[in-house]
C-alpha cells in the first residue's frame, strides 16, 4: 500500500478550466463594442481590457491577468477566450432580482431609507473561503442565471418600481463590467442611480472606465495583512488599497469600507488600529466603516460567528483613531449602527437592523448644531424599511413593458409567458425519436471529442420553448442534468445547448466518459407553461400537482429548479417536492413557506431511451493511450535517468524531447528498493481538470531527488515506475454499485470518502475484488455517500494502492482550549463572571444517566446548558459526545489527552478509559487532530469544571454514519459501561435545526424532540434527516440512546428548556434552535 501527500499548489482550486463554448459554435464576438441579438441572447458580449501575449490573450481587468489559450475561461469563470477574443459569457444572466433597503449594502449615507433594485451573476475573482454567496459567487452553473434581463430592462423597472438606485452586488461586479457599465448609462437616463458592491479587486488601467458609471460604492476591505487575502481571499491586499485611496483622490463617488471581522483570522486589535490608521490618513475620518459579524460558510465552518464584544471592540479602536462615522453590522445593535453628529454627539439616524427611526438631518446638515455630516442625503429620509421584495424580471415586464423606442434594442428578447410559449407542447412518437437521436449524437459527439452525427429536427427546430433539458441516468442513478428554462428559445437550439452542458459541464459531476456511454439513459425534457404561482404559505401545496408540474423557486439571489418527472422517481409527496426544490436552490427545506420566495410551476413532456438505441455508428470502446508503448518507455527510462542526475547534483534535462506533452489527470511515479523492495511514491490526481505531463512529472522527479539523498541511495539501488491515466469517469457511491463490466486491466479506480481518498489498480482483479480492499484500506463510514470513479490507466506496474488519509495523532498530554475568547471568554475573570450568571438560580440535583445540552456560544445556549447540568448529580467520569464540525482528524476521534486545558482551570481527562473505548468501538480512534479545533465538547468543560471540577471528561467527536454504525458504537460503549464501578454521565453535546424561521424551526425542533421523548432513537434518525432536520448533535444522540436501550436503562426523558438563537439577536427571519433534556 502506498501513502502519498497528493501533490497541491496553494491555488489549487484557481487553475484555468478549458471549456468549448457553450454553443459549440464559431461565434461573431465583435471589436467594436457590439454584440449580435443571437450573442446576447446567450449571454456573450464583447469584453473590454485584454491583450494579446503570443497564442494566448491576457485579461488587464483584475490583477490576476489570467492569460487564457483558445476556450479557457479566467478564474473568474465568466471571461473566456472566443475565437482568439475576449468575451463576457454572463452578458444579461442574473441569479435573480430583490428590492432591498439601501442600509442592507451597506449604505449608511447614501439616501437613507430608499428602496434598491439589486442583481448578480455568477463568479468572481476572488477566492474567499468564508464567501456568504458562495452557492453564485462559487458557481460554475450558468444554468442557474435563469433571470435574464438586459441593461435597458433593467433601469425601466428600477424606475417602475420607484427605485431610487440599482446594485451591482451578490457576486463581484467588477469581473461583469461591460454588463454593469451599460445597466449604468441605461439607468442614468432614466434618473436612476448606481452603486457597486465590490472587492475592489480591479486594475489601475480598467479603474476609472468603470467607476466613471457608478454613484456609489461599498468597498470590502477583508482585512489589513497580505497573508490574509493571500491565504483565505486567493487574491493581494495593495491592488485594494489603491483603489480606496484612488477613488478618494480621483473621483467623486461616494464610498463606505465594509471589514468583516472574522475570529481567529483577521480580529486582532492590532490590525484593526494599523487599518484604522491608515484609513484616516489615506481616505479621510468622514469615510463611514462598517464592522460586520462573520456566520460560518462555504469552506470555513471550522469557527463560530463573531461576538459582538470583538465588533464593539474594533468600533471603538475606530472611533479612537479619529474616524467619525463607525458602524457594527449583522448583529442587532441599535446603538451602534445609528449614526451620530461629530460635533454634538446627538443621534441623527436612528436604524434597527434596516428599519430608520428618529432621524434629525436637514438635508445634509445636523438639526442641533448645523454640521454637515457627510455623504448624499435628500431633505427627507426614504421610507421602504427593511422590506425585501423579490421581482420576476420577465413577468414585472409583461404587465410593464418598455416603451417602443426600445425595441430595437431589446430584439430578441420575448417575455417567458408569451403567447408562443404557454400553449401545451404535443409531439407524436417519431417526435420523440428525432428528439432522442439529437440528444444522443450531441452527448456523444460532446464526450469523444468528435462532430456530432447530423439530425434534422425538421418543423422542430424553430419552435420556440420556454425551456428544455437533457438528463441522462446510469442504473437508475442520475448521471448528469442540464439545461436552460425561463429564456424562450427556438427547440433545436436550447436543445443543442442542454446536451453539450449535459455531456461535459454539470457542476455536479464529472464529464462523461466516453467508457460509460455504453450505460447511460438519455431523457429529454420540453418546458411549457410557465406561471408564477400567486398562492403564499401553505396553499402554495394545493398548487403543486406531483407528476404534472416542474417546479422553480427564487429566494435572496439563489435558484433551484427540478423537473416534473423528479417527484416521481423519488416518490415525493408534494410537499416533499417543494422541500427538495429549496434545497436545490441551498435554501432552508421549508422557505418556500416564507412570502419572500417566488415559486414558479412550469408543466413539460419527456421522452427517454437507451442512448445506445439512438445511436447510428457503434462506439469505441477504449479510450486511446496517452502514450505509445515506445514512448511510454522512453519516458520512463528519462524519469529514472533525470531522478539519478538531480540526485547527483547534475543537470538535468527539463523536457524529454522524444515524447509529445500531454495534458493528463492522473500521474504516479514509483520508486522502488531494490534491496528492500521498499516503494515510495508521489502521485498526483484532478478528475475535473487537466495538468501538463512533462512540467509535473520534472517536479515529481525533483521531490523524489531529494528523498533519496535524504536515504543516501546510489544511481542502481532504485527503479523508477510510471503510471499515467486521463478520461475519468464517474460510477456511483460504493454502496449498490454494479461494475460487472469494468475494463480493470486498462482502467483504475478511485474511491473518495471526505477526505479519505485512494487510487487502485490491479490488472488481474475484478472491480468487486479491488472495491472490497478500497473499503478496507481506507476504512470506509458511509457506503452510500463514498463515490467511485475510473480512469483510463497506463501502468509499469501490474498493481498499485495509493491511499490518502486523515491520520490519527495522540498529540500533546494537555489539550490547549482551542474556541476560548469565540465561543466563550477567554480571560478568567470573564469565565468566572459569566459563570455566576450562567448558574444564579440553584436547582436540587438528581441521578440522570444521561442529557443533552446545546453548544452554541455561551450568549444564546449557556443559560439552557447550565440548567440542565446543575439539574444532575455529576459522577466522576462523563463522556461527552458531540458532532465533529471540522475537517480535520479522523472521523470518530475519542480525545487522548490527560488534561482539559481551559481559561478557568484545569480538567482532568481519563485516558485509560479513551484507550478502552476505542479498543472496544469499531471504528472509534485515539486523535487529537479531531478535537483541536472542536468546540462541540469545550463550550461545556468550563461549565463541568465549576460544578464538578473533581470530575474526569472523555470527549468523542462524531462525524458521518448510518444506523448500523451508531448501534454497533452503542454497542461498544454499553460493553465499557458495565465494566465500570461508576456508571458515568452520558452527555449529548447538540444544537438543533440551524437556519430556518423562528417559526419554522421551533416545528421542526418539535418533530425530532418528540421522538427522543418516545424513546425511539431509529426514528429520530428518521426524522431528522426525512425532514432535513439540521440537528448537528443527531448522531450521538442516537449512540447514548441505544447505548441506554441496550444497558435497559432508557425509560424518561424531561425537557429541560427550548429557545431559539432569536430570543438573544432579536431577529427572526435566520435561527438556531437549542434544547436541553435530561435523560433515565
Amino acid at each position: 500500500m502506498y501513502y502519498s501527500e497528493q501533490d497541491r499548489a496553494p491555488f489549487s482550486d484557481t487553475l484555468f478550466l478549458s471549456h468549448k463554448t457553450m454553443t459549440e459554435k464559431a461565434l461573431p464576438i465583435l471589436s467594436s463594442g457590439h454584440a449580435s441579438p443571437a450573442d446576447r441572447d446567450q449571454g456573450l458580449y464583447p469584453a473590454r481590457w485584454w491583450h494579446r501575449e503570443g497564442e494566448k490573450i491576457v485579461c488587464d481587468l483584475c490583477p490576476r491577468a489570467c492569460a487564457l489559450g483558445e476556450n479557457d475561461r479566467g478564474f473568474c469563470f465568466v471571461r473566456q477566450n472566443l475565437g482568439g477574443e475576449m468575451a463576457l459569457t454572463t452578458f444579461g444572466r442574473s441569479t435573480g432580482f430583490c428590492v432591498d433597503p439601501i442600509e442592507k449594502k451597506p449604505l449608511n449615507h447614501f439616501y437613507p431609507g430608499s428602496s434598491v433594485l439589486s442583481f448578480g451573476t455568477a463568479g468572481c475573482n476572488l477566492g474567499c473561503k468564508f464567501c456568504q454567496n458562495w452557492d453564485i459567487s462559487k458557481s460554475r452553473e450558468i444554468e442557474r442565471l435563469s433571470g435574464r434581463a438586459f441593461p435597458e430592462e433593467i433601469a425601466h423597472v428600477a424606475a417602475q418600481l420607484g427605485c431610487q438606485s440599482v446594485a451591482f452586488t451578490y457576486n463581484d461586479p467588477i469581473i461583469w463590467s461591460e454588463y454593469a457599465i451599460e445597466t449604468s448609462k441605461a439607468c442614468h437616463a432614466r434618473g436612476v442611480k448606481t452603486v457597486a458592491v465590490t472587492a475592489g479587486y480591479i486594475t489601475e488601467s480598467a479603474r476609472a472606465d468603470f467607476f466613471e458609471h457608478i454613484d456609489a460604492a461599498n468597498i470590502d476591505l477583508k482585512a489589513f495583512t497580505e497573508e490574509f487575502y493571500y491565504r483565505i481571499t486567493l487574491s493581494h491586499l495593495q491592488p485594494v488599497l489603491d483603489t480606496l485611496g484612488w477613488l478618494k483622490r480621483e473621483t467623486d463617488v461616494w464610498f463606505e469600507i465594509t471589514n468583516l471581522v472574522i475570529p481567529q483570522a483577521n480580529d486582532d486589535d492590532d490590525e484593526f488600529q494599523r487599518m484604522c490608521d491608515w484609513i484616516l490618513n489615506e481616505v479621510g475620518d468622514k469615510v463611514p466603516l462598517h464592522f460586520s459579524a462573520f456566520h460560518p460558510d462555504f469552506r470555513m465552518l471550522d469557527r463560530g460567528g463573531t461576538p459582538p464584544e470583538t465588533l464593539i471592540r474594533a468600533r471603538e479602536i475606530a472611533l479612537a483613531a479619529g474616524l467619525k462615522y463607525v458602524y457594527t453590522g449583522n448583529v442587532n445593535d441599535v446603538r451602534r449602527q445609528s449614526t451620530y453628529c461629530p460635533s454634538c454627539g446627538e443621534t441623527l439616524i436612528e436604524r434597527n437592523w434596516y428599519q430608520l427611526g428618529k432621524y434629525s438631518l436637514n438635508g445634509n446638515r445636523c438639526q442641533y448644531c448645523n454640521t454637515q455630516v457627510a455623504g448624499h442625503f435628500d431633505q427627507r429620509p426614504g421610507d421602504w424599511g427593511q422590506k425585501r421584495l423579490p421581482v420576476d424580471m420577465q413577468s414585472f415586464l409583461k404587465q410593464h413593458s418598455l416603451p417602443s423606442s426600445s425595441s430595437e434594442q431589446q430584439k430578441g428578447s420575448t417575455s417567458m409567458q408569451s403567447d408562443s410559449t404557454t400553449s401545451r407542447i404535443e409531439l407524436s412518437p417519431e417526435h420523440h425519436q428525432r428528439l432522442l437521436q439529437k440528444a444522443a449524437a450531441v452527448v456523444v459527439g460532446t464526450a469523444t471529442r468528435t462532430v456530432p452525427a447530423e439530425i434534422a429536427l425538421e418543423e422542430l427546430e424553430t419552435m420556440v420553448i420556454n425551456g428544455a433539458f437533457v438528463s441522462l441516468k446510469r442504473q437508475g442513478q442520475l448521471r448528469s442534468c442540464c439545461g436552460n428554462f425561463g429564456q424562450p428559445l427556438p427547440l433545436g437550439q436550447a436543445l443543442h445547448q442542454a446536451a453539450i452542458r449535459a455531456a461535459k459541464d454539470d457542476p455536479r459531476f464529472l464529464p462523461i466518459s466516453p467508457s460509460e456511454i455504453e450505460q447511460l439513459d438519455v431523457e429529454v425534457w420540453l418546458l411549457s407553461d410557465l406561471e408564477l404561482v400567486e398562492e403564499q404559505g401553505l396553499e402554495r401545496l394545493k398548487a403543486v400537482q406531483v407528476g404534472l408540474h416542474g417546479l422553480q423557486i427564487r429566494a435572496d439571489g439563489r435558484s433551484g429548479l427540478l423537473l416534473p418527472g423528479v417527484p416521481l422517481d423519488h416518490g415525493w409527496s408534494e410537499e416533499e417536492f417543494l422541500n427538495q426544490t429549496c434545497i436545490k436552490a441551498g435554501l432552508p427545506p421549508t422557505a418556500w413557506k416564507d412570502p419572500g420566495t417566488t415559486l414558479l410551476r412550469y408543466q413539460g413532456v419527456s421522452c427517454k431511451a437507451r442512448l445506445v438505441e439512438m445511436l447510428d455508428a457503434p462506439l469505441e470502446k477504449t479510450a486511446p493511450q496517452i502514450l505509445s508503448h515506445r514512448e511510454f518507455a522512453q519516458y520512463q527510462q528519462y524519469i529514472q535517468s533525470t531522478i539519478e542526475a538531480l540526485s547527483l547534483g547534475q543537470v538535468p534535462s527539463y523536457y524529454c524531447p522524444q515524447v509529445s506533452d500531454a495534458n493528463i489527470q492522473g500521474v504516479a511515479v514509483i520508486l522502488i528498493h531494490g534491496s528492500s523492495s521498499e516503494e515510495l511514491v508521489l502521485s498526483k490526481w484532478a478528475l475535473k481538470q487537466s495538468f501538463p505531463m512533462q512540467s509535473t512529472v520534472f517536479s515529481m522527479c525533483q521531490q523524489l531527488a531529494q528523498i533519496i539523498a535524504r536515504k543516501k541511495l546510489r544511481p542502481g539501488e532504485f527503479q523508477v515506475k510510471l503510471v499515467l491515466a486521463t478520461d475519468p469517469a464517474l460510477h456511483g457511491p460504493v454502496e449498490g454499485l454494479n461494475l460487472e463490466n469494468f475494463d480493470s486491466r486498462n482502467r483504475s479506480l478511485l474511491v473518495i470518502e471526505g477526505q479519505k481518498t485512494g487510487w487502485f489498480y490491479q490488472r488481474e482483479e475484478s472491480a468487486a475484488e479491488i472495491i472490497a480492499r478500497a473499503q478496507e484500506s481506507l476504512s470506509l463510514m458511509q457506503l452510500e455517500t463514498a463515490q467511485v470513479a475510473s480512469m483510463a490507466t497506463q501502468s509499469a506496474v501490474s498493481r498499485f494502492e495509493i491511499v490518502n488519509r486523515p491520520r490519527a495523532e495522540l498529540g500533546t498530554e494537555i489539550r490547549p482550549t482551542g474556541v476560548a475568547g469565540t465561543f466563550y471568554p477567554a480571560d478568567p475573570e470573564s469565565v468566572e463572571t459569566q459563570l455566576d450568571e450562567l448558574f444564579r438560580d440553584e436547582a436540587e440535583p438528581q441521578t440522570w444517566a444521561a442529557a443533552m445540552v446545546p453548544h452554541a456560544g455561551w450568549k444564546y445556549s449557556g443559560k439552557i446548558a447550565a440548567e440542565v447540568l446543575q439539574r444532575i448529580k455529576l459522577p466522576s467520569t462523563i463522556i461527552v459526545i458531540g458532532p465533529k464540525h471540522t475537517r480535520e482528524g479522523v472521523e470518530w476521534a475519542v480525545a487522548p489527552h490527560k488534561v482539559w486545558q481551559l481559561p478557568n482551570g484545569n480538567l482532568e481527562a481519563d485516558v485509560t478509559l479513551a484507550r478502552r473505548l476505542a479498543e472496544e468501538i469499531p471504528g472509534l480512534e485515539l486523535d487529537a487532530a479531531a478535537h483541536r479545533s472542536e468546540h462541540a465538547i469545550e463550550v461545556e468543560l468550563p461549565l463541568i469544571k465549576r460544578l464538578a471540577p473533581g470530575s474526569h471528561v472523555v470527549g468523542i467527536a462524531i462525524g458521518g454514519g448510518n444506523l448500523q454504525q451508531c448501534d454497533d458504537f452503542a454497542a461498544g460503549l454499553a460493553r465499557v459501561i458495565e465494566q465500570l464501578h461508576e456508571p458515568p454521565l452520558l452527555l449529548i453535546s447538540s444544537d438543533m435545526n440551524h437556519f430556518a424561521t423562528d417559526a419554522e424551526n421551533r416545528r421542526l425542533d418539535q418533530l425530532a424532540l418528540e421522538k427522543m421523548d418516545a424513546l425511539a432513537p431509529d426514528g429520530l434518525l428518521e426524522t431528522v434527516r426525512a425532514q432535513h432536520i439540521s440537528m448537528c448533535g443527531v448522531l450521538p444522540a442516537v449512540i447514548v440512546m441505544k447505548t441506554l436501550q441496550k444497558m435497559g436503562k432508557l425509560s424518561q426523558v424531561e425537557r429541560v428548556g427550548y429557545a431559539t438563537s432569536g430570543d438573544v439577536t432579536g431577529d427572526r427571519s435566520r435561527v438556531v434552535g437549542y434544547a436541553g433534556l435530561l435523560i433515565n
